[in-house]
């Protein structure tokens, strides 16, 4: 029936059009399997409120692994397995606190990924506050014995809230060194928050220079900025105490969940999909990076229950401690090429599980321009996902990326505005997530996973 109906269409449509017309048709079905099948909300249930946040090394992120590695067992994968990733453990301790000495008011803070602890007791300083850290470098001796404080507001003119992200975050992993250089006690960082009325601190990593004494390093909320700000404007001499009990513990082992689906026609071309399997130790981790993981998993599901058969060898990787120091991805990268595995497609969800707009892909124009003409179209007409657009291959992608320049890379795009407000704080949590959009999502990675496995061999 299927050579019969090819025939026909062939009489009135060129052999562009017939593929084109099958590819529609299997994106609806995997649109309507998806939204009437999808298991990833419900796997993200139980990921996020009976195992919760899951920061790498920790017992709860050991208790994912074992957990998702049963889930890839239940289907019909052809391996799986774990692959040991050797880290540093960093610990948070009992929660932190802050508050400004004259008026007792308190200030939500979180220590950054990495920051080392205060004194037993808690550390009391004059504040120093700047906007940027090149400031802070103009100010000279002015700074020793001092809490810095970096209070660099969110720029809400930027639509692209990945974009507004990046252009503060490195002062948040760079910071701390450029105050203990000059001297500083502490070092205090707004928050990376889309939402200038939060009073919840967004937590991230941070490193330390060799050699430069290690000072704690905490965010605080944005309403809390706000507050020491205006305090620092009536009383320049203004004092704060911050209190918090970080420390590294030493290396743990712990692993990436691994399974494969062998391919067919090409099973020695790989294409790698996934995304983190830790979080940070605030919230449960939800949209960061549970809908990621579940959702790339839950992808591969549906073209299994399609009875899909893909043509090359399709690899879901749930790569360990993205959040604070990426050994996963330089794990697998390293073994990836010390095998000289083939890796001719990478895609990659961690940008959060609300409605799906798109991807950015790691290529070269002419291939994007490819992918703009034939994917693009199938896409845009029924399911409003519509960017595809040269852009970042995401984190754990990009990081192994480096030993496999040729690979193509797609970084799945959700609808931005909110994913800032929850990011790496204790609101990340399941009742955050929207069941139609993450399996809408869902519905998108395993189309545009469909249509690499098909077609990659005709693009430029």
């Amino acid at each position: 029936m299927k050579a019969i109906f090819k025939v026909l269409l062939l009489g009135v449509c060129s052999l562009g059009e017939v593929v084109a017309q099958q590819d529609s048709l299997m994106m609806e079905r995997i649109y309507t399997t998806s939204f009437e099948k999808g298991k990833a909300y419900e796997n993200l249930r139980y990921l996020t409120k009976n195992i919760g946040h899951r920061i790498a090394g920790s017992a709860n992120a050991e208790e994912a692994v074992t957990w998702s590695k049963s889930l890839m067992e239940e289907l019909a994968f052809d391996r799986v397995y774990l692959q040991e990733v050797q880290m540093p453990y960093w610990d948070r301790g009992e929660k932190e606190e802050a508050y400004i000495i004259s008026t007792k008011e308190p200030l939500h803070v979180l220590s950054l990924g990495g920051s080392v602890a205060t004194p037993p007791g808690g550390l009391e300083a004059e504040v120093i506050e700047v906007e940027l850290l090149s400031e802070l470098r103009a100010q000279g001796d002015k700074v020793r014995g001092k809490i810095v404080f970096v209070n660099k507001p969110w720029d809400e003119s930027i639509v692209e809230t990945g974009v507004a992200y990046g252009l503060n975050s490195s002062q948040r992993s760079r910071g701390p060194a450029e105050a203990a250089k000059l001297g500083a006690v502490a070092y205090l960082f707004r928050s990376l928050s889309s939402s200038p009325d939060d009073d919840y601190p967004h937590t991230g990593g941070t490193k330390y220079v060799e050699g430069i004494d290690s000072i704690p390093a905490l965010a605080i909320s944005p309403v809390g900025a706000n507050k020491l700000s205006e305090a620092l404007k009536k009383k320049p001499t203004t004092r704060i105490q911050i209190t918090n009990h970080s420390a590294w513990k030493g290396n743990v082992i712990t692993h990436n969940v691994i399974a494969e689906w062998r391919g067919l026609e090409k099973p020695d071309e790989i294409i790698t999909i996934g995304g983190h399997i830790d979080s940070w130790d605030v919230g449960e981790g939800a949209h960061d990076n549970g809908t990621g993981t579940m959702g790339t998993l839950d992808a591969i599901r549906i073209l299994m229950e399609l009875g899909y058969r893909p043509r090359h060898t399709i690899r879901l990787v749930f790569y360990m401690n993205e959040e604070n120091g990426v050994h996963g991805a330089l794990q697998y990268g390293e073994t990836a090429k010390a095998k000289a595995e083939k890796i001719i497609a990478a895609i990659e969800s961690d940008a959060g599980g609300f409605a799906p707009r798109g991807f950015d892909i790691k290529s070269s124009a002419e291939r994007v321009d490819w992918i703009q003409q034939h994917w693009k179209p199938l896409f845009e007409q029924k399911f409003w996902v519509s960017r595809f657009l040269q852009g970042s291959p995401g984190v754990d992608s990009g990081v192994w990326g480096r030993h496999f320049p040729n690979t193509i890379m797609f970084n799945f795009r959700p609808d931005p505005h909110r994913y800032f407000d929850i990011h790496h704080t204790a609101k990340d949590v399941f009742e955050a997530v929207d069941r139609r959009e993450l399996q809408s999502g869902v519905a998108a990675i395993a189309s545009l996973l469909y249509l690499v496995d098909q077609q990659i061999d005709q693009l430029p």
